[in-house]
């Protein structure tokens, strides 16, 4: 028989307990207090903007930006005059060293971010009674609370937080990650990958683009960038591989075909971008799609 050893997982970050959650809905008369305390507390403005008070500084938080309070900051949140504003909050105890890389930075958040942001207040709201007080001093379960909702937004919060890391310290990824249009909630962003997606088999400029989304090209590089992670060029040689992955595995055509059928300027073009995507070579990744 064959042995098997096990792997002892390592926790990066590990998460001893939650202490609050909050979906706020401000307006710019909501007056905060100061306050500080030992745990971490993660601040998403989800509409809007507001401005944040950390210890002696004062800073804007714009729509789809985060901030993440160390224990013992002392904090608060001003509205902006005239500028309603949606931010959720999420407060935990974690003593993992890699935690100290959020202090003081302001973080975007990508739509893989903001999709964990999204669970978590779902579930939040299917397990717990949650209250619009921002008093609120710990978290109480409903009668009938959701099955592993507990569970889950702890994970929720451990791989948003890993991925942030990740994202923001530039570590390199072998495999880049793709999205489908069926999770896109953002309705530009899933017009230009519809847009690129009808040419799949062809090319396009950012003018075409541009005029076809009536938006500005710097506007639409900007915003993409902003919600996916990933510039449109590097999304749509995603996509592009994506659909090469597909022809392999159907065996009907071989490298150089799919490499013109795809408009790579050359098969050798072609290998680099796959590689770039998904770590392996065209030759490499059919080999580990054979079956034994």
């Amino acid at each position: 028989m064959n042995s098997y050893f096990e792997h002892k997982v390592t926790k990066q970050i590990d998460i001893d307990s939650i202490v609050t959650i909050h979906y706020f809905e401000f307006d710019d008369s909501y007056t905060d207090r100061e306050e500080e305390h030992g745990f971490w507390e993660l601040v998403f403005v989800d509409r809007g903007e507001c401005n944040i008070v950390a210890d002696d500084s004062c800073f804007l938080l714009k729509q789809g930006q985060l901030y993440i309070h160390a224990p013992y900051e002392r904090h608060m949140i001003k509205p902006v005059k005239g500028i309603p504003s949606n931010v959720f909050i999420i407060s935990f105890y974690c003593d993992s060293l890699p935690m100290r890389f959020f202090e003081g930075r302001i973080l975007e958040a990508t739509m893989s971010i903001r999709q964990h942001i999204s669970a978590i207040i779902y579930e939040a709201f299917q397990t717990f009674d949650l209250t619009n007080d921002p008093q609120m001093r710990g978290l109480c379960l409903k009668d009938d609370p959701l099955w592993g909702g507990e569970q889950s937004i702890l994970i929720r919060l451990e791989l948003m937080l890993i991925e942030l890391i990740r994202r923001n310290k530039n570590q390199p990824v072998t495999r880049k990650m793709f999205f489908s249009k069926d999770i896109i909630d953002d309705q530009l962003t899933l017009r230009i990958v519809m847009f690129m997606e009808e040419r799949l088999y062809s090319k396009f400029t950012m003018d075409e683009l541009s005029k076809a989304v009536s938006f500005s090209k710097s506007y639409v590089s900007r915003h993409f960038l902003k919600s996916v992670g990933y510039t449109v060029v590097d999304y749509f040689h995603m996509m592009k591989i994506n659909e090469a992955k597909q022809l392999i595995r159907q065996g009907k055509k071989n490298f150089f075909e799919i490499s013109e059928m795809l408009m790579f300027s050359n098969p050798h073009y072609f290998s680099t971008i796959f590689k770039k995507c998904t770590g392996m070579t065209p030759t490499e990744y059919k080999r580990s799609c054979v079956k034994a």
